[in-house]
C-alpha cells in the first residue's frame, strides 16, 4: 500500500497522554510513548514510522502527561521545522510531514482530547490510534473497509494469547494435556480505526469514547470491524513492555524503520 490507498491523505489522530500507570514500575514516571525500544528510538517515534510507510504525512499526537518532553522529543527528531504554535497547541512542519501535538492536560478523557484535537484534522475521514501500540497491520485494508461499508467507525481487531497456560482435565479430573498459552477465541481491539467526522459529532466532553461513545455507535449498526492476525505489540503493562523489548531485540521490529521522506 502507499498514499493513493488513502484519497485526501486523511491525518492520523494518536492518543498518547494518559498517565499510564499500569505500565510503570517504581519510580518510573517515563511517559509510555516516550519509552526507548532496543535501537534507543523512542516508541512513539515507532509508532509515526509505521503509519509514515503507508504515505501519510499529517499527524495530531493528543497530549497531556508529559507533553513538554514530547515536545522536546519531536523538536530534536525535526529540528529544521517550521514551528507554529497557539493556546495548547504546537505545530511541526518539516521534511514532508506535518505534527500538531495539542495538550489536553494530563487528566483529560480521551472525547476531550478528541475535541481539542478536532481543529487541527484535515476535512473528511481520519485516521485514530495509540501511541503506545505497534503492530504489522495494513492500514490500508482498514481505510478501505470504512469507504466501502460507509461505517461511522471501522476498528481493527485481533486475537491474543492468554497470559497463562491451560490445563485439558477429563471426565474424572486427570490431567491429560498441557496447553501453553493458548490463542483466545475472542476478538480484542487492537487500537487501529478509520473513522467518518460523524464520529467528532457523537463525542461529548462527559462522555467514555470506550465506554460510551462506541458502544452506542454499534448498537446502532455504525462500526464494523477487520481482523489482523499479524504481529501486534501492545504496551500497556510494565510487564508488556518488557515482552515486546525482547521480541524485537530477537526478531527485529515487525513496523517499517527508520522512514525517511
Amino acid at each position: 500500500m502507499n498514499a493513493r490507498s488513502f484519497p485526501g491523505r486523511p491525518t492520523v489522530v494518536l492518543l498518547c497522554g494518559g498517565l499510564g500507570l499500569r505500565q510503570r514500575s517504581d519510580g518510573d514516571d517515563l511517559p509510555k510513548p516516550l519509552r526507548p525500544l532496543p535501537d534507543g528510538r523512542a516508541l512513539i517515534l515507532h509508532v509515526l514510522d509505521h503509519y509514515r510507510s503507508f504515505g501519510l504525512d499529517d499527524f495530531v499526537l493528543c497530549t497531556g502527561y508529559g507533553a513538554r518532553a514530547m515536545d522536546q522529543l519531536l523538536l530534536g527528531e525535526l529540528p529544521a521545522a517550521d514551528i507554529a504554535t497557539g493556546p495548547g497547541w504546537l505545530r511541526l512542519s518539516a521534511d514532508g510531514i506535518r505534527v500538531t501535538l495539542v495538550d489536553s492536560g494530563p487528566y483529560a478523557e480521551k472525547c476531550v482530547r478528541l475535541l481539542d484535537a478536532a481543529g487541527h484534522l484535515r476535512p473528511g475521514p481520519f485516521l485514530l490510534g495509540y501511541g503506545d501500540v505497534l503492530s504489522d497491520f495494513d492500514l490500508g485494508r482498514l481505510a478501505e473497509r470504512r469507504e466501502a461499508s460507509g461505517a461511522t467507525v471501522t476498528m481493527t481487531a485481533t486475537r491474543v494469547r492468554s497470559r497463562y497456560g491451560e490445563l485439558v482435565v477429563g471426565p474424572g479430573m486427570e490431567v491429560t494435556a498441557f496447553v501453553e498459552k493458548p490463542l483466545q477465541p475472542a476478538l480484542i481491539s487492537a487500537g487501529y480505526f478509520a473513522c467518518s467526522p460523524r464520529l467528532l459529532a457523537a463525542l461529548s466532553p462527559e462522555l467514555g469514547l470506550e465506554e460510551d461513545v462506541l458502544p452506542a455507535l454499534a448498537a446502532r449498526g455504525e462500526v464494523d470491524a477487520v481482523v489482523h492476525d499479524g504481529q501486534w505489540l501492545p504496551f500497556d503493562t510494565y510487564k508488556d513492555f518488557v515482552d515486546a523489548e525482547a521480541l524485537a531485540a530477537q526478531e527485529g521490529f515487525p513496523w517499517p524503520t527508520p522512514v525517511r521522506v
